[in-house]
């Protein structure tokens, strides 16, 4: 992929960051115009037991039909597809604010990223969570990052 194409205003790191609370953020910038990049998915956290979260996606997995729709399974697919249920997909507006967002695993840009407010998991002490990583792998991803 061609990195020039897309120059983000803003990095966003989502290690140990927790999933829903970046999504919401990420959304709420995009709408007002931000061109955003999401790095390192496979780092970004759901809360809650890990044996529920794992089922709940298991089963988010397989509805559906062998033509559609599908479920992602890699982390970055994971991470947009919620940032996607967070805006107004069926408006112009909402599908125009997810055309600037992109997912990655990993770094791919040497700007430094930041860790938005409210977001990281230090916040909260004590409490069960699952890696996206984690999940990708239960959900049978091809584990190439």
């Amino acid at each position: 992929m061609n990195q020039s194409a897309f120059e983000p205003d803003l990095i966003v790191d989502t290690n140990d960051c927790i999933l829903g609370r970046v999504a919401s953020e990420v959304a709420t910038r995009a709408l007002d115009g931000q061109r955003i990049a999401i790095v390192n998915a496979e780092a970004a956290v759901i809360t809650g037991d890990r044996d529920d979260v794992i089922e709940r996606y298991r089963t988010r997995d397989q509805l559906g039909s062998d033509r559609g729709p599908r479920f992602p399974k890699r982390p970055d697919g994971i991470l947009k597809r919620a940032v996607r249920g967070m805006l107004p997909m069926d408006r112009q507006r909402g599908r125009d604010a997810l055309s600037n967002v992109r997912v990655y695993v990993g770094n791919p840009f040497d700007g430094d990223a930041v860790i938005l407010d409210d977001t990281s998991l230090d916040r909260l002490s004590n409490i069960r969570f699952v890696h996206l990583q984690e999940i990708s792998e239960q959900l049978g991803a091809d584990i190439t990052w």
